[in-house]
């Protein structure tokens, strides 16, 4: 909140209002229909992946609050993979199996680093050919992908390590484990045993869940990881909306590769929410392409939108959850019971 307020004090002025006073209702309502279609999207990408492979099915209302929920999670915690156990134990609450459960919810997080590493490899290809773009994106773009190569291929990279030499993961796990004892002592020590067995039963079921997928369920992993590949573009075409109500006319596929690329280095912000690399990296963004007195408010604008309005929704539910939950031990009820489905 730091970053945005002395942004909007060093950049803000009598241009930036004329300038939101032309921004348009019209624009102000996409913004909210794409953050509700983007939400909606990794819904149905979660929604398919579920009833796909489990006997117990959930509705797209059911997949939308997992998904705001998780959102809130994730928000709260620092990088945003701390969703995935909250949602995996909501999924096993429902009567999903708990390490499908988990997953499901890997495998829907895992689809945007392939297509982020696609979108890099492209990206490389297109610099070489010679980039479109104004002088200050294409520095932007410099910054940016190096950074952004290294989250994307240490995903990748594990991604295949645990799927085709799943032996040399698990030595891997059992090396890192090691050397984290022999330098801790007491319940951290047993804490790092735990995460060990933990990690590599997870990284089994995990396994098996994608190479069913791969195998049996083909269309189910294609079209779940194409409802999450589109709600991660109508997030970026959010970034292009503000860029075009504030007078960006020039073509998107600069500005959608750029928010592909920076993408990756948010998700791996060790601070909550990505604050302070998502406020850098995104005020680098909008000054590739706007004028520096819409700058500050664009940075508000991309926050509210992406964060604030879906994390508030989030945090209700997960407030409604808890009183709820709170009523069932009061009055005697210790929740849904957890089936057990067999694997498909």
């Amino acid at each position: 909140m730091a970053i945005i307020g002395i942004t909007l004090a060093m950049t803000t002025g009598e241009e930036t209002w004329h300038g939101v006073a032309r921004f348009g209702g019209w624009a102000l309502a996409l913004l909210l229909v794409l953050e509700f279609l983007r939400m909606s999207l990794e819904g149905l990408g979660l929604l398919i992946l579920v009833n796909g492979t489990q006997d117990k099915k959930i509705s797209l209302i059911e997949a939308l609050e997992l998904t705001l929920e998780g959102y809130f999670i994730g928000q709260l915690i620092p990088i945003s993979a701390a969703s995935v156990p909250y949602q995996a134990f909501l999924l096993a609450r429902k009567g999903v199996r708990a390490g499908w459960a988990t997953a499901l919810v890997l495998v829907k997080g895992f689809v945007p680093s392939v297509f982020f590493f696609f979108v890099l490899l492209g990206t490389i290809v297109v610099a070489a050919l010679g980039w479109k773009g104004s002088a200050a994106s294409l520095t932007f773009l410099k910054v940016v992908g190096p950074l952004s190569a290294l989250p994307i291929c240490f995903v990748v990279s594990v991604l295949v390590i645990m799927l085709k030499f799943p032996q040399l993961f698990d030595r891997l796990v059992d090396a890192i484990a090691a050397f984290l004892a022999r330098r801790l002592r007491g319940s951290a020590a047993d804490r790092v045993e735990q995460l060990r067995v933990e990690m590599e039963n997870e990284s089994h079921i995990f396994r098996e869940a994608l190479s069913t997928l791969g195998r049996r369920k083909r269309w189910v992993l294609a079209w779940g990881a194409i409802f999450i590949g589109l709600a991660y573009i109508a997030e970026f075409v959010i970034g292009l909306t503000i860029l075009r109500g504030f007078g960006y006319g020039g073509p998107a596929t600069g500005p959608v590769i750029l928010q592909c690329l920076l993408k990756p280095i948010l998700s791996a912000s060790p601070t909550p929410g990505s604050l302070a690399v998502g406020e850098g990296g995104y005020i680098g963004f909008f000054a590739a392409y706007l004028p520096s007195h819409f700058i500050g408010i664009a940075l508000v604008m991309w926050r509210t939108t992406l964060y604030f309005l879906p994390m508030s929704v989030g945090g209700l539910l997960v407030a409604k959850r808890i009183r709820f939950a709170g009523r069932g031990r009061a009055g005697g009820d210790h929740g849904d019971p957890q089936k057990q489905p067999e694997t498909p």
